[in-house]
């Protein structure tokens, strides 16, 4: 075993901040209804919080969990609607300055790989560097943060090319690439007031990358708690590339 799952994460439409889970089902496009969704403007473009990082204000989450149905977004003005209604296309307006609405997408919108992981020590490491102990892990996005049973930073970095089992007979995860990072990371989850110096310090101190991609080679539910252990080898890598 090398480590437990500490957190679990779910982000319903892409950029938007997501929803904490206790287990969910992981299978070929990742935890399910992971990114399912995006935000499109009136030409059907899709918007990332790269560019528009107000998005980050919005939030959604699933009503019914294991199935990933009956989605529901909450406002930052504080409304909680589904997304179809006429409250996310106005404060959707107003930031964006254009139409724009919430779509279903054919597949899951993943820029690299289906599943996100971090640990809790590299975690740490960044909080003690940035002088903030309490750093949210929200700023990066994970599916999986992971307790490592050897509490070294950064310690997923050498996973890339490894094989994962989550669980007794849970997912089967191929790591397959450090995470190259972006501006999003510097943006408190809750209030968007910018610390630079969080995306700065992961470019000096770890040449912007922080986190790693897996794909799934075998889908199953993974719960809060179970454990990571090393299996094998992966049947690949690809390049570095960023999440949101």
């Amino acid at each position: 075993m090398i480590g437990l799952v500490s957190d679990l994460w779910r982000f319903p439409v892409k950029s938007l901040g997501g929803e904490r889970l206790r287990r969910g089902f992981v299978g070929p496009f990742g935890v399910l209804g992971d990114r399912r969704h995006a935000v499109v403007d009136g030409k059907g473009h899709g918007l990332s919080a790269r560019r528009f990082s107000a998005l980050l204000g919005f939030s959604a989450r699933y009503l019914d969990a294991d199935a990933a149905d009956r989605l529901e977004i909450t406002t930052p003005g504080g409304a909680v609607v589904p997304p179809e209604d006429h409250a996310i296309a106005e404060e959707l307006w107003s930031i964006l300055d254009g139409p724009a609405s919430i779509v279903r997408t054919p597949a899951s919108v993943h820029d690299i790989a289906p599943i996100h992981i971090v640990t809790s020590s590299s975690l740490n490491e960044l909080g003690r560097l940035v002088e903030d102990p309490e750093i949210d892990r929200r700023r990066f996005r994970p599916n999986l943060v992971v307790e490592p049973e050897v509490a070294e930073p950064f310690i997923e970095s050498s996973w890339v090319g490894t094989r994962m089992q989550l669980g007794d007979e849970g997912p089967v995860l191929d790591v397959i690439s450090p995470t190259e990072r972006c501006a999003v990371t510097t943006f408190d989850p809750d209030t968007l007031e910018r610390r630079p110096e969080v995306h700065g310090t992961i470019a000096r101190e770890r040449d912007n990358f922080f986190g790693v991609y897996a794909v799934v080679i075998k889908p199953g539910w993974v719960s809060v708690g179970d454990s990571l252990a090393d299996v094998g080898t992966a049947a690949g890598a690809v390049a570095p590339g960023r999440f949101d």
